[in-house]
């Protein structure tokens, strides 16, 4: 007898994790209601196409997500990253977790970031090198999905995105890979510690098929970690463009118009890094994607192959 395809809501569904959840539970079977803003935007429309139905609503309209939630068995989480001035991660996930609870949600399946729950012992945390309330509010949101009292919940950990080397993120991340140049503040000796998307909606379908053996479970997620300069020589191998890594001043990085918070993520790759490793997933019977396959099926929106 045929596993029964059960209904999921998946929030931010138009963005790069929530896409590839989305993505992997309808090629799973399930049945994926999109949460969105704007039912027009073109990544709905491809949701649509994908065979997903879509929820307009927002983390800051109550009512939408009472609707959204509406006969769903599961639902994915996750928030726009906390910023210094606001608790804008906090408040939308309490406004989810309260909307799911009354709902009777029994699965949540809730993506944070890799090591956001040793943050206090790193290198540096006591002095207040690293921004403080990023990682406050992740451990702060994985304690309200912990703790709501969802008969089951699944906490996702993801190290570096690799679809972060793509456009659109690309655009403002490495706005110098169009042009052949990867500048950062990281050592040319410093992992990159990568996760593909496609790897937290592989993981994010499996937890939603088999609940129980996912029941609690906080999974570091980690495909692969190279070096920049690994990187990219997989990028010109990829592209056909050359590409070169080079390491910057974080200084003159900010001045060229880096943010300032990603140049502090540099830095902190170089002290602290991320703990995740591929042996993670392994270990739940999930398969890592590698940089480099990564970067095949991906080829057409890397900065650097637009400029050949």
């Amino acid at each position: 007898m045929g596993r029964a395809m059960m209904t999921i809501l998946v929030t931010g569904a138009t963005g790069t994790q929530g896409m590839a959840v989305a993505q992997a539970l309808l090629a799973d079977g399930q049945m994926v209601r999109a949460l969105v803003r704007d039912i027009d935007a073109p990544a709905a429309r491809l949701l649509i196409e994908a065979g997903a139905t879509l929820a307009q609503g927002s983390f800051e309209q109550p009512a939408s997500l009472r609707a959204a939630m509406e006969g769903i068995d599961a639902l994915f989480s996750v928030q726009l990253a906390p910023d210094r001035q606001h608790d804008r991660e906090r408040d939308q996930a309490r406004a989810l977790v309260d909307a799911a609870i009354r709902a009777g949600v029994r699965h949540v399946v809730h993506s944070s970031v890799s090591n956001s729950g040793d943050f206090r012992a790193m290198s540096g945390w006591s002095e207040g090198r690293w921004e403080r309330n990023y990682w406050e509010s992740k451990a702060d949101v994985e304690d309200m999905v912990r703790t709501a009292g969802f008969p089951v919940h699944t906490v996702l950990r993801p190290a570096f995105m690799m679809d972060n080397f793509a456009m659109p993120k690309a655009g403002w991340m490495f706005p110098d890979l169009a042009g052949g140049k990867i500048l950062t503040a990281v050592s040319p000796e410093t992992p990159i510690v990568l996760v593909a998307a496609e790897d937290i909606g592989q993981t994010a379908a499996a937890a939603i098929r088999q609940p129980m053996r996912f029941a609690g479970a906080v999974i570091e997620l980690a495909g692969e970690l190279l070096t920049l300069p690994s990187i990219a020589a997989i990028l010109t191998a990829i592209s056909g463009a050359t590409v070169a890594a080079l390491t910057c001043n974080a200084d003159s990085l900010i001045a060229r118009g880096q943010h300032h918070g990603w140049v502090q993520t540099q830095q902190w790759m170089n002290v602290v890094n991320y703990p995740a490793r591929p042996a993670m997933m392994m270990h739940w019977g999930l398969a890592p994607t590698r940089f480099a396959d990564w970067a095949a099926r991906h080829a057409y929106a890397l900065p650097c192959a637009r400029q050949r």
